[in-house]
């Protein structure tokens, strides 16, 4: 058997955050392998998969380096898993990641950018400017807390609370 190192990256598209790309960079081909599955888990234990899908995990062809998956309709911290199959559908090799997709929040800050470079007064008044501190920090400290701590659970709690101020933006921004 060959060996094989299991690898994967995940991106979430800036155009339309409810994708999730996700690109198979394994080192080594092995010949018994046919077949993937991708698990999305969020932090409070559910799976994330596109309409239809009656699994808690997505079908990717083993002919195709990478798949689009349609699953957010916002931020998620979530545990990534990849297993690598053969034909009798055992597991080859399985691969947990845990990811912070932080691109609705994301998006949102930029757009609060752009309101300022044609109202630059705005970071005059002491409560915008204090919300918007808040806000970001939700955000960076989401994104860290998965890569630095690999704790779903905290990413999610801090996603939540930037959400929460996104939908109220006309009591916080």
């Amino acid at each position: 058997m060959a060996s094989t190192t299991p690898a994967f990256t995940v991106a979430q598209s800036a155009l339309s955050p409810s994708n999730v790309l996700i690109s198979d960079t394994t080192v080594g081909p092995d010949p018994t392998i046919t077949q993937r599955r991708v698990y999305v888990q969020t932090a409070t234990g559910s799976y994330l998969v596109p309409t239809g899908t009656t699994t808690d995990y997505i079908v990717w062809s083993y002919s195709l380096p990478s798949i689009t998956l349609d699953i957010l309709t916002t931020d998620q911290a979530v545990a990534i898993t990849v297993q690598w199959l053969d034909v009798s559908n055992t597991v080859v090799d399985t691969l947990t990641q845990e990811d912070c997709l932080a691109e609705y929040n994301k998006q949102f800050l930029v757009y609060l950018g752009q309101l300022q470079a044609v109202t630059p007064g705005i970071l005059q008044d002491s409560n915008y400017a204090t919300n918007l501190t808040v806000y970001y920090a939700y955000i960076v400290y989401a994104i860290k807390m998965v890569e630095i701590g690999a704790d779903i659970a905290s990413s999610q709690n801090l996603l939540n609370k930037a959400t929460f101020m996104m939908q109220n933006q006309n009591s916080f921004f």
